[in-house]
C-alpha cells in the first residue's frame, strides 16, 4: 500500500497511511525515481551516523524522509519511520548502555575484591608464620650456635695442624742438611771401624783348646798340691 502524503509536522510513526486506490503486489519491488533513490542514499548515510548522536536528534533525517515518503512502497516507509524517530528511544539506549557500564563497572568491582581476597590470605598466612616463628627461629638459632661450636673447634684443629705441616715445610732444608751432615759423620766412623779392625791369627776354637791347656795346668798343680796336703 501506498503512504499518502500529509503535512509534515502532524507525521508520527504510530500513523498509518491509506490509499485504496493505489496498490502494489506484495512480490514486486516498484521502481524509484533516481531523485527518490538519492534522497534515500542520503538517508542511509545520515543512518550511519552515531546512534548516540541520532537518538538526540533525528530531524536532519525525519525532514529528508517527509520529502519522499508518499513515494514509497509501505514496507520500506514503515521499516524508515522508526528509524526517523529514533529520539523517542534515547532513554532506552541510555539506560542499555549506562546498565552495560554498570556490569563492566561491577567486573571490575569483582575483580578487585576477588584480588583483595587473595591478597589478604596471603597476608594471613604471613602473620600465622610470623606468629609462630619465634619457636622455630630459636631452635634454629640454638641449632646453628651449636654448628658454629663445632666448625670453630674443627678450624683450630685445623689450624694447629696447618702450624705444625708449614713449620715442618719451614724446617725440612735445615732438616735435610742436618741429616745429610749425620750420614757423612755415619759414614766416617764406620770407615773409622773398618780401617780399627786388626788381623787376629788362629780361631775361636784353637783359642779355647789353648786357654784349656793353661786351666788344665793349673788344675793339675792344684791337683797335686792337695794329695801332699792331706798326707
Amino acid at each position: 500500500m501506498w503512504i499518502k502524503k500529509k503535512k509534515q509536522h502532524q507525521l508520527q510513526p504510530s500513523l498509518q497511511f491509506m490509499d485504496e486506490e493505489e496498490e502494489t503486489t506484495s512480490g514486486a519491488l516498484v521502481p524509484l525515481a533516481d531523485d527518490v533513490k538519492a534522497t534515500l542514499l542520503d538517508i542511509s548515510k545520515r543512518l550511519e551516523g552515531s546512534l548516540e548522536s541520532l537518538v538526540v536528534s533525528c530531524g536532519s533525517i525525519r525532514d529528508r524522509f517527509l520529502e519522499i515518503h508518499d513515494q514509497l512502497p509501505d514496507d520500506l516507509a514503515e521499516t524508515i519511520i522508526p528509524a526517523a524517530y529514533l529520539e523517542r528511544h534515547r532513554l532506552k539506549l541510555e539506560k542499555a548502555k549506562q546498565r552495560i557500564a554498570n556490569h563492566r563497572e561491577r567486573q571490575g568491582i569483582e575483580a578487585t575484591i576477588q584480588a583483595n581476597r587473595a591478597s589478604i590470605t596471603e597476608e594471613k598466612a604471613k602473620l600465622d608464620e610470623l606468629e609462630v616463628g619465634p619457636n622455630s627461629t630459636e631452635a634454629n638459632i640454638r641449632r646453628l650456635n651449636a654448628r658454629k661450636i663445632e666448625l670453630l673447634a674443627e678450624l683450630e684443629q685445623c689450624n694447629a695442624q696447618l702450624a705444625v705441616e708449614e713449620q715442618k715445610l719451614a724446617d725440612l732444608p735445615k732438616a735435610i742438611k742436618d741429616q745429610k751432615s749425620k750420614l757423612k759423620a755415619s759414614i766416617k766412623h764406620l770407615a773409622d771401624q773398618i780401617k780399627s779392625l786388626k788381623i787376629i791369627p788362629g780361631t775361636d776354637v784353637a783359642d779355647v783348646q789353648a786357654i784349656d791347656e793353661v786351666d788344665q795346668i793349673r788344675q793339675r798343680a792344684i791337683s797335686a798340691i792337695q794329695r801332699y796336703v792331706s798326707r
